[in-house]
């Protein structure tokens, strides 16, 4: 996480050195935008906690900008890893789907916070040579996060960002069946995003 906060750091570092000779900030019409960064997961269920893994995490988001301090937008953001323990196997899939809207409170400035609502879903399949045990849910899910559009180019900008989501209520299910139990996601992300206004 130390190292994905530092990339961070060194990509707004980075960016102010052209500052001076940046585009306008304009948003009018279509947006669209990928981030790659690292992600922190964790997975609680009723009445237990599991330790965060770290691991690549990204986003694609597709919208427009109804005004120009307002995008409105589709958001895609995902995290995968996978362990492997002595011939046993634990594949984790994060995902969430969210409608998206960023504000930046200065319409000619870059910074804007954002907030969306949606639904994810957690998939983790453990195998070993004698079984498989499929572990998932899904349910509303809720973000919130920041990040800042420095202007490289007439329509493109080097977006830092950070973002946490995470699920509401989500039910687990256990090689289809239902267990009655709740199973969420979290997940706090730290990256650079390639934004096109």
């Amino acid at each position: 996480m130390r190292s994905a906060i530092a990339a961070v750091a060194l990509a707004l570092t980075a960016a102010s050195g052209v500052m001076a000779q940046s585009k306008p900030q304009t948003r009018d019409g279509f947006t669209i935008g990928f981030g790659v960064g690292l992600g922190s997961a964790g997975i609680s269920c009723s009445g237990c906690t599991t330790d965060r893994e770290n691991a690549g995490s990204g986003y694609l988001r597709i919208g427009g900008a109804v005004r120009p301090n307002l995008i409105l937008a589709g958001e895609l953001e995902g995290w995968d890893k996978s362990f492997d323990d002595q011939g046993t196997t634990d594949h984790v899939t994060i995902g969430f789907v969210t409608g998206t809207a960023l504000w930046y409170p200065e319409a000619t400035g870059g910074f804007y916070v954002k907030g969306g609502l949606g639904v994810g879903s957690i998939e983790d399949e453990v195998k070993d040579p004698t079984f498989t045990v499929k572990l998932e849910s899904s349910g509303l899910a809720i973000s919130f996060g920041l990040g800042y559009d420095y202007r490289v180019g007439k329509n493109f900008s080097l977006t830092p960002y950070a973002s946490y989501v995470s699920t509401v209520g989500a039910k687990a299910k256990v090689n289809g069946s239902s267990t009655g139990e709740k199973l969420n996601a979290n997940l706090f992300q730290v990256g650079l995003g390639f934004t096109w206004h």
